[in-house]
């Protein structure tokens, strides 16, 4: 059995958009691996979100046993956002298994893998990554990528310079794809990945334009960037033709997903409904601390601004010996945030993040929790739950189901997550982040000029050697892929992941020769802690913060 694979990874690509186009003629190079081999829509983690789901997609985990849940977390001991890292938590990828038995690894702009890993081959981080950082081992790659005229990310989106933008998405992408397929030719690799991102950055900016029923589609504008999503389809069915080409004969190609796209409609104001329904209290201000806070970002003198011009050894010693937490109560943030505007002592319930997740201000697990474990949180989350199911907007409930996190997280980070995955008229609905204080209507027009978010099915398709031509098959779920993965590379598959080998994708008499062999992982006992680590270059931090805030995941 041949065991090189190449992965190619399609940021929110979905089967219910890529097979009438396939039927179409359209993408040919897609169509040729869904007709030679077999593929499965495929259900992303919850929260339905890029850093969950990229990570459960190469590590087989739920988001309970890697810890990563959204773009931020809580600060450890705090209500402050702290932006998540891959070093804040343990946890193992396909890439550490692939390296620890001599298999050697190209991965490229794969999300939350900064700061990139030691591995055996090449790491090159992706989404959530500065581009003035370290982003490449061994780290003398960084250079030559540059030198190549490798880039990480897009320019800034601004309406009424979208052709710009697009050309720009463009750009990047054929950039990628000529430094990677370089790599393919030159080095050795066992297993090679690559993230692209451009779907899921058009579908956000571009899907009204497509969409007559979006009630921001102009018909006069969609004459000029109404097939955007299509093009972004056309453009990464030639990138892969391109890829398979470098990757030469015999190799494995799998396309995978981390979750589909579709319409977004309206902001839903979490944080005001809480306080609407009394869960949440504001905090009655300080007169005096919020008179300095206020004279402080009058003068400029915030944690965005003055982060970098602490870039020095001695600012840089005295910060890193200052506690995170006294940080933030010295130096306020530009705007007032979620930890300023509660007051927690009487605070039950508050949310943060994109899609729609409640926690609860649980007692030993939050700084100021009030909230005890046992039946009194099981009677919140009952409180909550049927209360959600009254929430309306035009008279029309809003919410089509609730997901509670201790029936679908386990694992040693699982007390981290939301303790309600709230999901809104099939995901048109969605709360963007904090943009409570603003104003204090219920629902609203998306703040970030996004008219696109996402959806729970992506896909995986396989093609290869030992991939029977079966077509399409049963739903697959993500955490499934690092197990398939593992096994086409002929690696033995980690006991613990909450993945199963999909074997309706997989040739029978190949199974059959070389059956999944299971290793013994060492299991951690109760509950991890998270790591609150800081970025060792300020102006990294804020200008991964700034492009997350242009995509609409921060406020």
């Amino acid at each position: 059995m041949n065991n090189r694979l190449l992965v190619i990874g399609l940021d929110a690509a979905a089967l219910n958009l890529i097979e009438p186009w396939v039927e179409s003629g359209l993408l040919p190079n897609i169509a040729r691996i869904l007709r030679s081999g077999a593929y499965a829509p495929m259900r992303s983690s919850m929260p339905i979100m890029s850093p969950p789901a990229w990570t459960s997609l190469i590590t087989g985990y739920n988001p309970g046993k890697h810890g990563i849940y959204d773009f931020v977390r809580l600060l450890p001991g705090s209500y402050r956002l702290l932006s998540t890292r891959r070093d804040q938590t343990e946890f193992r990828t396909i890439f550490d298994h692939a390296s620890a038995h001599g298999r050697y690894v190209i991965a490229m702009n794969v999300p939350m893998t900064y700061p990139p890993k030691t591995v055996n081959g090449m790491m090159i981080s992706g989404l959530w990554t500065p581009e003035t950082g370290k982003f490449a081992h061994p780290p003398a790659l960084r250079d030559e990528l540059l030198s190549w005229g490798y880039r990480i990310n897009t320019i800034e989106f601004e309406p009424g310079k979208e052709r710009e933008w697009l050309n720009d998405t463009w750009d990047v992408t054929h950039r990628q794809t000529e430094a990677f397929a370089r790599l393919l030719r030159r080095e050795p690799w066992d297993m090679a990945m690559i993230v692209y991102r451009a779907i899921d950055e058009v579908e956000a900016f571009f899907w009204h334009h497509s969409d007559p029923a979006h009630p921001k589609h102009d018909p006069r504008a969609a004459e000029q960037f109404g097939s955007s999503v299509l093009d972004a389809h056309k453009l990464l069915d030639e990138e892969i033709g391109k890829l398979v080409e470098a990757a030469g004969p015999d190799v494995t190609v799998a396309i995978v997903s981390d979750h589909g796209g579709g319409a977004l409609h309206r902001e839903v104001f979490l944080n005001v409904w809480l306080e609407q329904q009394g869960w949440l209290r504001r905090r009655q201000p300080n007169k005096l601390d919020e008179l300095r806070k206020s004279l402080m970002r009058r003068l400029n003198l915030t944690r965005e601004s003055l982060a970098p011009r602490l870039d020095w050894p001695l600012a840089l010693w005295v910060r890193d010996r200052i506690p995170m937490r006294l940080q933030h109560t010295l130096v306020p943030e530009a705007k007032v945030t979620l930890a300023d505007a509660v007051d927690w002592s009487k605070t039950r319930a508050y949310s943060f993040g994109n899609i729609g997740q409640i926690y609860v201000n649980l007692r030993g697990r939050e700084p100021e929790g009030v909230v005890e474990p046992g039946p009194e949180y099981d009677r919140l989350l009952d409180e909550l739950t049927a209360a959600l199911f009254e929430l309306k907007d035009d008279g029309v409930p809003v919410v089509d189901a609730v997901y509670r996190g201790k029936e679908i997280y386990s694992g040693p980070y699982a007390d981290y997550g939301p303790d309600l995955n709230i999901i809104m008229r099939g995901m048109t609905y969605a709360a963007e982040n904090w943009h409570e204080l603003d104003s204090p209507q219920l629902f609203g027009d998306s703040r970030t000029h996004c008219t696109g978010i996402h959806r729970p099915l992506g896909m995986i398709a396989l093609s290869g050697p030992s991939i029977p031509a079966v077509g399409r098959q049963a739903e697959a779920q993500i955490v499934d892929a690092t197990p398939t993965m593992m096994w086409l590379l002929g690696l033995p598959i980690p006991d613990d992941v909450d993945g199963q080998l999909l074997r309706q994708l997989v040739d029978r008499a190949s199974l059959e020769s070389q059956p999944p062999v299971f290793a013994a992982q060492e299991q951690t006992q109760g509950r991890a802690e998270i790591k609150p680590t800081a970025w060792a270059d300020p102006e990294e931090e804020q200008e991964v913060l700034e492009r997350l805030r242009n995509l609409g995941y921060l406020d």
